[in-house]
């Protein structure tokens, strides 16, 4: 499906990230893992990957700052030679009410979730431009963009204008054939486990009982529903689709939030 493109993936050493990276490489892309710390748990992705694809490299940067964006795209071009399809998956989230939180914590997740992807998704749009590419670029937000969880403004806030921004990077990208779309998901179960420990993922997480009834697919969310779509907008499949953001929660938010447990889940 993408033999011989090209693809970086923020955030990528865990969770959704991993997953989208390691569909990626299965599927013949050269793909480009980036996190903020080369340690175990980035070893263990590359790993994981290069039996699909050994040509996959490291970048490590936080994306929050511009200066790391640079030497990553740097890195990433020089060692795979251009770019075809750029994933915004990093995070940074703070669980706070509206009246406690600081300057610090708002920038924290600004920078990285916003500023980051704004920037990051500019920097890809240049490369893909300079060498005549019809990209692909995809921002990963959350249904925290459409309902509002307690604790959560300034996470959700964050989404929201990730998600304003897809339409605007489509519009402003008009007539350079690159494509730019979102995916919101809803609860996933993206925790780090052991490999032995991956039959429990989706039916072990302490949230899983009191939500299920709440999803009318009667299940949560794993890592590779999120990574099935991202292989999708990655593909010519979706050549005729643009700005949009699909939201990927089995159905949930056509009931709402629920007040039983809107006080403490995360998505």
């Amino acid at each position: 499906m993408l033999k011989g493109k090209n693809a970086l993936v923020t955030g990528s050493a865990k969770g959704i990230g991993r997953e989208i990276a390691l569909a990626m490489a299965k599927n013949g892309a050269n793909v480009g893992v980036n996190d903020i710390a080369y340690d175990s748990t980035s070893k263990e992705t590359i790993k994981l990957i290069e039996p699909h694809n050994p040509s996959v490299s490291w970048h490590k940067a936080d994306v929050g700052k511009t200066d790391d964006i640079e030497s990553m795209f740097t890195d990433f071009i020089d060692t795979h030679g251009s770019i075809d399809i750029f994933v915004n998956n990093a995070v940074k989230g703070i669980s706070k009410p509206f009246l406690e939180v600081q300057e610090k914590d708002f920038d924290q997740v600004i920078d990285v979730g916003l500023k980051g992807y704004f920037f990051c998704a500019q920097r890809a749009a240049k490369e893909m431009i300079n060498s005549g590419t019809k990209g692909r670029i995809i921002n990963i937000s959350s249904i925290q963009a459409f309902r509002q969880w307690p604790n959560k403004l300034v996470y959700g806030a964050m989404k929201s204008a990730v998600t304003r921004m897809t339409y605007g990077i489509a519009w402003e990208l008009s007539g350079h054939g690159i494509n730019c779309n979102g995916i919101a998901p809803g609860y996933i179960d993206s925790r780090l486990l052991e490999q032995d420990r991956e039959a429990e993922r989706g039916k072990t997480e302490w949230y899983v009982d009191e939500t299920k009834p709440w999803i009318p697919n009667r299940r949560i969310g794993l890592p590779s529903d999120i990574a099935n779509i991202v292989l999708f907008f990655s593909s010519d499949a979706s050549d005729y689709i643009n700005g949009q953001t699909v939201v990927a929660d089995g159905g949930f938010l056509s009931g709402g939030t629920p007040n039983e447990f809107s006080n403490h889940q995360q998505v």
